[in-house]
């Protein structure tokens, strides 16, 4: 249930791709711009991500994730209404509002359903990003012009229908209180570095799935919206590589291995995808370089509770990567799309690895990463 929420709420990320050449022209703006408002929806969790890791060890995870789907829910269906882009910017901080509680505040709900294998179930739990940011991009794509409205109405009934979910099937998480919570998750540096790497890694998916449908449709001279729909459904698989890790991890495997060796694939897969091959070639390598990648940000949550500095402060960690991978979110797919606008394909492949050769450096020197982790889920690093 809190997976299906997930997937629903993360939609929100990807309900406004295949309408990026539509903003450009009903707005007025720059690609860059359309980019933005893709992106703004992480906003909030980039500016506040960690002071809702709080709210969720203080007030209960349960009530912190409901109250985070309904708000987005009436932010979505208020969009629709927008007559202009800077209300449709509004609307959407307001719904990235809502989506970041739901994010921060679901993982420590998901590592309370296995307590035994929080590994497995956090990278189980990863998954929602990818996974809803496809199915909203697939489902959208399907939208007659104008699309705010549809697509808004659409996505607040289900947001709803999660929040219902979650209340009915989930038990509470109880809120555990802190003092200076936030201070001591700043200053320990595995769960620092954790997020900076969940930050690089979230930016290059985000801005791989946002460009990869803009270069393959002018590869292909076909229209945006019907490459977003195939880049959209190669992307659904991505849920092995998040996966992946936790059943990694549980049999030995050091988590810096597995997450230098799935950087090195993905950069080839990556660049394999922009090279001017035929479309179903390129979507192919698309999905692989999904798969692949997906394993990073699965390996960094299966790694949550054994970066943090007791298991107390889980929900101040979790908000704390959170705001990284917000932060990530954000200025990714803009910045591809504005680098690739100003220089081709080649120069916004080169930013996609660089981040990912940062992201591996952020975490090279963790003892933690370079442990053999089996057996001792859900333990404090």
């Amino acid at each position: 249930m809190v997976l299906v929420a997930g997937y629903i709420s993360a939609a929100s990320l990807g309900k406004l791709v295949p309408h990026l050449d539509w903003l450009v022209r009903a707005y007025g703006v720059p690609l860059g711009g359309a980019g933005f408002a893709l992106s703004c929806v992480m906003l909030p969790g980039a500016l506040a991500g960690l002071s809702m890791g709080v709210l969720s060890d203080r007030f209960g995870a349960k009530r912190v994730a409901i109250a985070g789907l309904l708000l987005a829910a009436l932010a979505s269906l208020a969009a629709g209404f927008s007559g202009s882009f800077a209300m449709l910017v509004v609307l959407r901080i307001v719904e990235g509002t809502g989506y970041t509680l739901l994010v921060v505040a679901g993982t420590v709900v998901a590592a309370g359903v296995l307590p035994g294998r929080t590994a497995i179930a956090l990278s189980v739990w990863s998954s929602f990003a990818p996974i809803g940011f496809a199915l909203g991009q697939w489902g959208a794509a399907y939208a007659a012009e104008p699309p705010l409205l549809t697509i808004g109405a659409w996505h607040a009934v289900v947001l709803v229908f999660a929040a219902l979910l979650l209340h009915l099937c989930i038990d509470d998480v109880p809120p555990r209180p802190q003092s200076k919570t936030s201070i001591g998750v700043l200053r320990h540096s595995p769960a620092r570095f954790t997020a900076l790497a969940f930050g690089g890694v979230c930016a290059v998916l985000l801005a791989s799935i946002a460009l990869g449908p803009v270069v393959l449709a002018k590869q292909s001279q076909l229209p945006v919206a019907y490459v977003a729909s195939l880049t959209a459904l190669a992307a659904l698989p991505s849920i092995v590589g998040r996966i992946a890790p936790g059943w990694l991890l549980d049999r030995g495997f050091a988590p810096f291995t597995v997450f230098a060796t799935a950087s090195a694939v993905g950069a080839v897969t990556l660049a394999a995808t922009f090279a001017p091959i035929p479309l179903a070639a390129a979507v192919v390598f698309f999905g692989c370089f999904q798969v692949v990648a997906g394993a990073l940000p699965g390996l960094l949550s299966a790694m949550l509770p054994h970066v943090a500095p007791t298991p107390a402060q889980l929900g101040t960690v979790s908000g704390m990567c959170s705001q990284s991978v917000n932060v990530g979110n954000l200025i990714g797919p803009p910045l591809a799309l504005a680098v690739y606008a100003a220089a081709g394909t080649g120069a916004a492949l080169l930013l996609l690895i660089v981040l990912l050769g940062m992201s591996v450096l952020a975490i090279a020197r963790l003892a933690v990463f370079r442990r053999d982790l089996s057996g001792k889920s859900g333990q404090a690093a």
